[in-house]
């Protein structure tokens, strides 16, 4: 599907930031939300501390393919002055 290692991490970047960002204004939504019964608190409670935990991953597999990404461009700059 992708040429090259840098557009599949670049790929992986955008759409987990997206991921991200959807994630994140999933939990504003909820925050904004005030429930009645001690049920619906508590699922709401649950609910957010899981999105939390969604957002928190996300953005480590940002960080990741970006260490990734910068490991691949290193690599390339050194093999091509060993030839050059």
């Amino acid at each position: 599907m992708f040429k090259t290692e840098r557009s599949k991490r670049l790929f992986h970047i955008v759409s987990n930031l997206f991921i991200a960002l959807f994630w994140g204004w999933t939990l504003y939504i909820q925050y904004s939300i005030e429930y009645q019964s001690s049920f619906e608190i508590s699922f709401q409670r649950v609910y957010m501390i899981l999105l939390w935990v969604f957002i928190m991953t996300t953005i480590g597999r940002i960080f990741y393919h970006i260490i990734k990404l910068r490991k691949y461009t290193k690599r390339k700059k050194e093999s091509k002055t060993k030839f050059a």
